[in-house]
């Protein structure tokens, strides 16, 4: 973990992306999307929805209807018990949620050695559309506004640092502040969730 190989930056090269494009020589940190309980954990703690307890009983974010057999209906509810990290949300083959299944959730039915890391449309499908990802827009943006009140530059900087860890930059924040003022704050959360940046570990 100390070697200049695995403390290398992501940033691209194009000299040695000319020699060796798909980085079979470890030029750079090959750029990663977080796994999917990552994403979903990352999404409840920009919004502050995050739940920080600690060990006990799963939650079961499906209600069991029984005729003749247990069905397992998925629910979406905003209660703070559900927005515990994802390490606790307790999967039953029937009841995967679509979110999660999509970033390549493991099945709970199967051993996963190792995870599939896939591109498919239905991601960013996910990703725009899910309820959980809306909601959680919503609440970003509530965050936000809340903190900075009626300052548009300062509802922007404070969602920069809650998502990336950085202040935007000149172009960002100019760009960011037009599409506040026309759609809306939770538009720009929404929209910083789906960014690259957001999803992937650089």
């Amino acid at each position: 973990m100390l070697s200049a190989t695995y403390r290398q930056s992501s940033t691209f090269n194009p000299a040695a992306a000319a020699i060796d494009a798909d980085n079979r020589l470890l030029w750079r940190f090959a750029p990663r999307r977080l796994e999917a309980e990552t994403v979903r954990d990352a999404m409840l703690a920009v919004s502050g929805e995050l739940n920080p307890q600690l060990g006990g009983p799963s939650f079961r974010p499906f209600k069991i209807t029984v005729r003749n057999t247990y069905f397992y209906n998925l629910i979406d509810s905003d209660a703070a018990e559900f927005n515990r990290r994802t390490i606790y949300r307790m999967t039953v083959n029937t009841g995967k949620d679509p979110l999660l299944d999509s970033l390549d959730c493991p099945a709970p039915s199967i051993t996963a050695p190792r995870r599939r890391n896939t591109t498919t449309t239905l991601q960013a499908l996910a990703l725009m559309n899910d309820s959980f990802v809306l909601r959680q827009a919503d609440r970003f943006a509530e965050r936000v506004c809340t903190a900075a009140e009626n300052d548009r530059r300062e509802q922007v900087e404070l969602a920069y640092r809650l998502a990336y860890a950085r202040r935007p930059t000149a172009q960002e924040l100019a760009a960011s502040e037009a599409l506040a003022r026309k759609h809306g704050v939770a538009s720009l959360c929404w929209s910083i969730m789906n960014s690259s940046e957001f999803l992937h570990v650089r």
